[in-house]
């Protein structure tokens, strides 16, 4: 297998040695720690899962192996932020997080090389700007209250030439 990671349509922002990632199609942020940023970063679709972990092991100065690459690999398809969805059956993917500090002995201060991928949920401008119950600008839901009840919703005037259209 040789994971490519997804490069379009994202913003990506340094801090430190993570990573945030923004996805500007499903408008979700990701933030990778260090070693989830590592393969992120050396998933070019040339070098293997066996090849990462060896790159891996050399940055961190800690043990590694195909299952941590493999849980990072899970954790950046679960986020969308590779090429292309991991395979059903790819052996790499098959050790969660406990079984991967177990297997490596990784205990204490080592654990930190675990990889990390946080997401959250990130609205555009115009959703933020428009939560629900605020006011909106005119056209958007319509500029008169009429507007808004023949979409069978209410119309809330909220000073000038605003109507909040509300459920």
């Amino acid at each position: 297998m040789l994971p490519e990671a997804r490069r379009d349509k994202l913003l990506v922002m340094e801090i430190g040695d993570q990573l945030v990632v923004y996805d500007r199609i499903r408008h979700r942020a990701h933030r990778l720690n260090r070693t989830a940023a590592f393969v992120w970063r050396h998933c070019d679709g040339r070098t293997s899962v066996t090849e990462l972990a060896t790159l891996l092991g050399t940055a961190v100065e800690a043990p590694t192996d195909a299952r941590l690459i493999g849980l990072a690999l899970r954790q950046l398809d679960k986020a969308r932020l590779l090429q292309q969805p991991l395979p059903e059956d790819a052996h790499t993917v098959s050790a969660s997080r406990r079984e991967v500090v177990k297997q490596l002995g990784l205990v204490g201060a080592l654990a930190v090389i675990l990889p990390v991928v946080t997401s959250i949920a990130a609205p555009t401008p115009l959703m933020a700007q428009y939560a629900p119950g605020s006011c909106r600008p005119p056209n958007f839901c319509g500029n008169i209250p009429a507007d808004c009840t023949s979409n069978n919703i209410g119309a809330q005037n909220c000073g000038g030439t605003k109507v909040c259209c509300t459920p």
